[in-house]
């Protein structure tokens, strides 16, 4: 489904990621675990063509993304939920997800946006209001149900649970599951939060100075959890 390899990206003359290559199967869910500055971001953005000039080797369904633009990527199913939500504050929660949809793949059947709804009890009272008159938490909700609104092959979650309060997180880990369970949605997530992480993937990456330390699922995490660890503590 997606496959990365010797993947080097970089931000003018600063090398950010250093020769990346994992691969994901249709539905899989994987986690990208690492400190701030570690390339996780990066790595989301250059999957996406949203930023860094990219070298090596990204193939999306059999097909290679050197030369497709972001919005070509969206429409062949990929959905990018940036750390900083990107909500429209001007458009009610109904309006956003109305707009998320116009990206669907057309082989890919769209989520109903009531449903859609109805799956994040806090929006559900927020259905017409704009987003700049919502929390950071609410607007978090907003962002991944934006992300889910044209049922992607793979969802690029960047970071939600920054900043949020732990009752949402928990909420929030809930919905990302159930509805990437649902709908048939592949999650690459990029995250600090282990628990978060534990609650909707399967498998964890975890990478350090724009390099990939550790592969596998989260019994070999456990079971080789003092190597691991010093890649992440701070």
């Amino acid at each position: 489904m997606l496959e990365l390899e010797g993947v080097n990206a970089f931000y003018d003359q600063s090398h950010i990621l250093h020769d990346i290559g994992f691969s994901m199967e249709e539905g899989g869910r994987v986690a990208i675990l690492g400190r701030n500055g570690a390339g996780k971001t990066t790595l989301l953005k250059s999957i996406m063509n949203a930023g860094p000039r990219v070298q090596g080797g990204i193939r999306f369904k059999s097909r290679a993304l050197a030369n497709a633009s972001p919005d070509e990527r969206a429409r062949l199913g990929l959905a990018f939920v940036p750390e900083d939500r990107r909500v429209f504050g001007h458009l009610t929660s109904y309006e956003n997800l109305k707009i998320a949809q116009y990206g669907a793949s057309p082989e890919r059947e769209k989520v109903p946006i009531d449903d859609l709804i109805g799956r994040f009890p806090m929006l559900v009272p927020l259905r017409n209001r704009p987003g700049s008159q919502m929390s950071g938490g609410q607007q978090q909700m907003l962002a991944v149900a934006r992300g889910i609104a044209a049922r992607p092959h793979i969802m690029l979650l960047d970071e939600p649970t920054e900043g949020l309060a732990p009752v949402i997180v928990a909420e929030l880990a809930h919905e990302v599951a159930a509805c990437c369970r649902d709908y048939g949605i592949g999650l690459l997530l990029a995250e600090q939060s282990i628990w978060f992480s534990r609650q909707c993937t399967e498998r964890v990456l975890v990478i350090d100075t724009g390099r990939i330390v550790f592969s596998g699922s989260w019994q070999d995490f456990d079971e080789n959890a003092e190597r691991v660890q010093r890649h992440l503590a701070i």
